[in-house]
């Protein structure tokens, strides 16, 4: 059997969860005899030098596909135009003949979309989706609307308002009939007197919202397994219409060839309760609002560790300048892979504080393998592995004060961490997972 694992980005030019995710599942299914290769595009205004067609990392062979990025990417977005380098990854695909096409991303743009779901299955491959992200049902990626989770089912005027309140700031009770206004403005076609610019951008977003609807449908129709890595993932693709004959669920696990599946529990913690964070220090992650929670505490009560890529961008250098300020916050740099859970045990509890849905972070499951309790932000992928009182603290959607009066607990209550610690399940291995990806396929 060969299989292709398609997603945007891959090892060695980017880092990220999706990315370790399917280079453990490649190197598993390679490691049991079956022939494996990535298939990523090469977008030529988004990277920079010459675009390498192949090249090997780690033992898997990666192939790129030139997608020359048209400019007119709101025409793109709406579905006026397809993407340029659709007959490119047609040819690449030719060339590797393969039985199984593996998406795990798709979006609206020039990357993978419902075009290269389509072409896949009409070569004649078995075409599965794994949902790493939410992208697909929702437009901002965050399912949280007016600062409660969303029940995640496609609305044309809903998701508009929405888009409008989350992208450009416009508050509630003006998105709403900004919303009518705006799909009454797009559907009937005004949008075409616009020139490209931030009102065309405006005025698209209903637009993209019914491309988005559309998609779905058509992905349905080209798809034969949905994979949800999380049962609350499962429920919103069932809200939107996705057969459930179509979907199987494949709970997150640690994404290492072998693990430690034993939890080795501390007895004593004393203060300061050492907090860590490890991820990319991006505005969604929500590293600010753990940097202000934690400055009023005490170097002798709290400090906090941040691991993660140093990003040339002015939120980084943001939270470095913040974190200088109080001396019980340290910006430690990028952390290998292959070193976070030894890293995470010197620590007494991960702090996750994003202010997006993520489906199931695998930074959680870091967390547990390393004996870590986790503080999570109240959103779905978090509250599916997280559970209050139990296994961590969750703390309310972008609530400072909520985020501190969790920290609080912890510092006044001796015996806290320690009861969380107890009942820390263990993560399945990706062995495990790998097995039911083959039953899935061979299914």
């Amino acid at each position: 059997m060969k299989i292709v694992h398609c997603l945007i980005h891959y090892f060695p030019f980017h880092f990220a969860g999706t990315e370790v995710y399917t280079h453990t599942l490649a190197k598993l299914q390679q490691n049991d005899g079956y022939i494996v290769a990535v298939i990523t595009p090469f977008i030529e205004y988004l990277s920079p030098g010459n675009m390498v067609e192949h090249y090997q990392y780690d033992g898997i062979d990666v192939y790129q596909f030139k997608e020359t990025g048209n400019p007119h990417l709101q025409d793109i977005y709406t579905g006026k135009i397809k993407p340029e380098g659709l007959n490119n990854f047609l040819v690449t695909l030719k060339k590797l003949n393969p039985d199984i096409v593996h998406f795990h991303e798709l979006n609206l743009s020039n990357s993978f979309t419902i075009n290269h779901v389509k072409i896949a299955k009409q070569f004649g491959a078995k075409v599965f989706i794994t949902m790493h992200l939410s992208f697909l049902t929702c437009n901002t990626n965050i399912l949280i609307r007016q600062k409660k989770l969303c029940s995640g089912k496609i609305d044309q005027y809903d998701c508009t308002a929405c888009s409008y309140n989350t992208f450009f700031k416009i508050p509630g009770f003006i998105a709403s009939p900004l919303a009518a206004a705006g799909n009454l403005f797009a559907l009937t076609g005004g949008i075409n007197l616009l020139r490209p610019g931030k009102f065309k951008t405006f005025f698209s977003i209903p637009l993209i919202i019914r491309r988005k609807k559309n998609d779905l449908v058509e992905t349905i129709k080209y798809t034969d397994k949905f994979i949800a890595i999380a049962e609350w993932y499962k429920k919103i693709l069932l809200t939107n219409g996705v057969p459930e004959s179509k979907i199987a669920v494949i709970p997150q696990g640690l994404p290492m060839v072998s693990c430690n599946r034993t939890v080795i529990l501390k007895k004593v913690i004393q203060l300061p309760i050492k907090l860590v964070f490890v991820g990319r220090i991006q505005p969604q992650k929500g590293v600010h609002i753990l940097i202000k929670a934690v400055q009023q505490f005490t170097k002798e009560s709290i400090t906090l560790d941040i691991f993660g890529r140093e990003e040339n961008s002015p939120y980084y250098r943001d939270c470095v300048a913040e974190s200088a300020k109080t001396n019980n916050i340290s910006v430690k740099g990028f952390l290998n892979n292959v070193d976070v859970t030894e890293t995470l045990s010197k620590y007494d509890m991960f702090c996750l504080p994003s202010l997006f849905s993520e489906m199931s972070p695998l930074v959680i499951q870091e967390a547990f393998a390393s004996g870590l309790p986790v503080l999570a932000s109240k959103v779905y992928g978090n509250m599916e592995q997280v559970q209050h009182g139990k296994n961590g603290l969750l703390f309310d959607f972008n609530s400072l004060e909520s985020l501190t009066e969790q920290l609080n607990s912890l510092v006044t209550d001796s015996e806290l961490l320690i009861s969380l610690q107890k009942n820390i399940t263990p993560p399945i291995s990706f062995a495990d997972i790998n097995k039911q990806y083959i039953k899935l396929y061979a299914s």
